[in-house]
């Protein structure tokens, strides 16, 4: 198996990641990258959450990006109700 494997469903949001973020060690260290037991990896909850809310809406200052995130968790809240 290559050392890279992707899940087919999330290959483009995981190079934008990747691209975005300097590689796939990055990307598994912020936890945006989920590898399964048979290595391969796919975009976790975070990592896409980081592309809809803070990649899409270029934002670039920290406060924002805080904002951002708990905007994110309260509708992943709302929406386990």
């Amino acid at each position: 198996m290559s050392q890279n494997t992707f899940e087919i469903g999330s290959v483009r949001q995981l190079e934008a990641l990747i691209k975005e973020l300097g590689g796939v060690a990055e990307c598994k260290r912020l936890g945006f990258v989920y590898e399964d037991e048979q290595g391969i990896m796919s975009l976790s909850t975070s990592g896409m959450g980081y592309l809809v809310f803070i990649k899409a809406r270029n934002i670039n200052n920290l406060a924002e990006a805080f904002a951002a995130g708990r905007e994110c968790a309260f509708i992943e809240i709302e929406d386990q109700k």
